[in-house]
């Protein structure tokens, strides 16, 4: 091999080395850039996780809360009836007083 082709083979190598050397250093630069948006991924995906696991615990505190609401209402439904009924009974009592049918007792004029 004369010197000239050694020459270009050296050169070669040399411009095909720097060239790894660049290549190696934007793949660290990007990998470093990867890194830190998979930290980011991590910690949203952590807070996401944290959060569902809050709001399952609202839920079901929600659930018991609107049961426990439920069955007050239909306690409050009952007692409605019920105050409707005597009411009625009431209103009927002073139906009768007021048209006369007071069982022999007349109103005073």
């Amino acid at each position: 091999m004369d010197d000239e082709k050694l020459q270009r083979t050296m050169e070669f190598i040399l411009e095909n080395q720097a060239q790894f050397t660049v290549d190696i250093q934007k793949l660290q630069e990007a990998q470093k850039e990867s890194e830190k948006r998979l930290n980011t991924l991590e910690r949203v995906s952590l807070n996401l996780y944290n959060s569902t696991l809050e709001q399952g615990k609202y839920i079901a505190e929600l659930r018991e809360a609107q049961s426990e609401t439920d069955k007050r209402f239909k306690e409050t439904d009952e007692r409605f009836k019920e105050t409707d009924e005597r009411l009625n009974a009431v209103i009927l009592l002073a139906e009768k007083f007021f048209s006369g049918e007071n069982g022999g007792l007349e109103k005073e004029q």
